[in-house]
């Protein structure tokens, strides 16, 4: 009986043996295939670099002396920024309040209010962002001058004037581009 079990195991091997023809078959044809469908290589074209061609008139010499005093005389109305800054010059003027003052003897102080705080200022303190300086402080405004750049590069001086003001949420502006003197006309923003 052992026999017969070897020899039907081995018959059954023997009938499974696989047959790769269909495969054999479809290899050929796919590697005939991929030979044909081959693009030719096509050489790139060159373009020649283009030649820069500088302009004939490149500007203002840097170097030149003319050029070099009128930039020294533009600065020179230039405010001096090497000194301390004061507090008040934190603050533009739209931001800063003259809520009152007090007159002892022959000087007088004014209040500014910014952020809930109250400063006390004299004529002669800076002021605002743009170099601003009080000139005078009477009962009802302080006078103001301030230094601003042109598009030029020049420094000029304008007036700023900021009333006393009791409405906290009030414009309490008025400026003018005039030098400070006691015929400045204000106009209004």
């Amino acid at each position: 009986m052992k026999n017969t079990i070897l020899l039907l195991g081995v018959l059954n091997i023997a009938a499974c043996t696989p047959t790769y023809n269909d495969l054999s078959q479809w290899m050929t044809q796919t590697r005939a295939d991929a030979k044909k469908h081959i693009i030719p290589f096509e050489e790139p074209t060159v373009t020649p670099p283009k030649v820069y061609i500088p302009p004939s008139y490149s500007g203002p010499n840097a170097f030149d002396s003319r050029r070099l005093k009128t930039l020294t005389a533009r600065t020179s109305n230039a405010p001096n920024l090497s000194r301390t800054k004061e507090t008040l010059e934190a603050f533009s003027l739209e931001n800063l309040r003259y809520v009152g003052s007090l007159r002892s003897s022959n000087r007088i102080s004014g209040f500014i209010q910014a952020e809930n705080h109250v400063y006390t200022v004299v004529p002669g303190n800076y002021i605002g962002q743009n170099y601003g300086k009080i000139q005078r402080i009477t009962e009802d405004k302080i006078v103001i001058t301030e230094m601003v750049e042109d598009s030029y590069g020049n420094w000029i001086y304008r007036t700023a004037e900021l009333p006393l003001n009791s409405q906290p949420d009030s414009n309490n502006l008025l400026q003018t581009t005039a030098p400070v003197d006691e015929n400045t006309v204000l106009v209004t923003n």
